[in-house]
C-alpha cells in the first residue's frame, strides 16, 4: 500500500482527488477526533488550569471555560498572565 509521510508520521493512500485545475492529489487516511471528545478534552483542561491557577475546583465546568475564554483574550491582546 502507497503511504505518504508528513511531519514524520506515514499515513496510507487511500485514493486519489480530482482538483477543479485537473491536478491530482492524494486523499489520505489519517484519524480524527469527533466533537464530543473534543469538547470533553477542552473541558477537563479547562478545569485543570483553573485548579491549577487558584488552588481549587470551578463552581462548575462553565466557571472554568468562562475564566478560560477571558484569559486566552487577555493573552491575545497583549495582557499579562491573567
Amino acid at each position: 500500500m502507497e503511504t505518504m509521510k508528513i511531519n514524520g508520521v506515514s499515513y496510507p493512500v487511500i485514493g486519489q482527488v480530482e482538483r477543479e485545475n485537473g491536478e491530482t492529489v492524494p486523499m489520505l487516511d489519517i484519524p480524527m477526533m469527533s466533537d464530543e471528545k473534543w469538547n470533553r478534552m477542552c473541558e477537563e483542561g479547562a478545569r485543570k488550569h483553573f485548579r491549577e491557577h487558584f488552588g481549587r475546583e470551578p463552581e462548575n465546568t462553565e466557571e472554568a471555560l468562562k475564566w478560560q475564554r477571558a484569559r486566552i483574550e487577555s493573552l491575545m491582546e497583549g495582557g499579562a498572565e491573567a
